[in-house]
């Protein structure tokens, strides 16, 4: 997804997550979907978590869906999870539509740290991002090169409240690699409804940072409604608006 520059000032946007956190009744980490930022939560031994969304941008240089979004989780134990992340891809670029496979993602989580042994959760998550079809590649719709990701997830929860950040590595074959890194916290806003809020940033040709707003709503005990939307704070690029709405599944025992 790319980041996105904003109009708003950086420090209003600060006392927006400074008072999200601030919030009594916040639950555990659970950051990923709608965030960018992941945490190291698992969905627990033999447990399905399945995202489908809607998910873009929209700026100066027209509109990028990706529509479905499938993000596809599994629970080997209770601290590895095997994940799967395939996008159907569709760009607008003046006034004509293009579309085709995104890239697909593999990945592993493993949760080394529980907070009640070490005061905090701690877990890494090696990813394989590749494209599947040359035609995508030639509409501009996935990257000619792989890469590797690797990322550290961290997680603190505390009486009333939780926060966490990820810190991430790209390793992109023929290219500069980048780092990106991220922090979000999250609130019971009400009985089923949970806030959401987070900073990332990346820095690939320039420091880009994004700030996104979002939340899910509980609609029974395996559905959950997800939504965010954001918008660059700060870095080079054209100012433009992201957005996430989606259904989380969760399956099994």
């Amino acid at each position: 997804m790319v980041l996105l520059r904003a109009r708003f000032e950086p420090r209003t946007w600060l006392f927006a997550l400074l008072l999200l956190l601030a919030t009594p009744g916040m639950a555990m980490a659970q950051a990923g979907p709608p965030l960018i930022t992941n945490d190291p939560d698992t969905p627990g031994d033999n447990v399905w978590e399945i995202n489908v969304a809607a998910v873009g941008d929209h700026g100066d240089d027209g509109w990028a869906v990706d529509v479905p979004d499938v993000d596809i989780n599994y629970g080997f134990g209770e601290r590895i999870q095997l994940s799967m992340h395939v996008p159907w891809a569709h760009q607008r670029v003046d006034g004509a539509w293009a579309s085709g496979a995104g890239d697909l993602e593999l990945g592993v989580r493993w949760r080394f740290l529980d907070q009640h042994h070490s005061g905090v959760a701690m877990a890494i998550q090696p990813m394989w991002v590749r494209s599947v079809s040359r035609t995508s590649q030639d509409k501009g719709l996935s990257a000619a090169d792989p890469e590797l990701v690797l990322p550290l997830q961290i997680a603190h929860h505390y009486t009333g409240g939780a926060i966490g950040t990820e810190i991430v590595r790209h390793f992109v074959r023929n290219r500069a690699d980048t780092w990106q890194a991220g922090i979000f916290v999250e609130a019971d806003c009400r009985e089923r409804l949970q806030c959401l809020a987070e900073i990332n940033t990346s820095w690939d040709g320039g420091a880009q940072g994004i700030i996104n707003l979002g939340m899910r709503r509980e609609l029974t005990t395996h559905s959950t409604l997800l939504g965010s939307f954001g918008r660059q704070a700060f870095g080079p690029g054209s100012p433009a608006w992201i957005f996430y709405l989606g259904m989380q599944f969760v399956l099994g025992d």
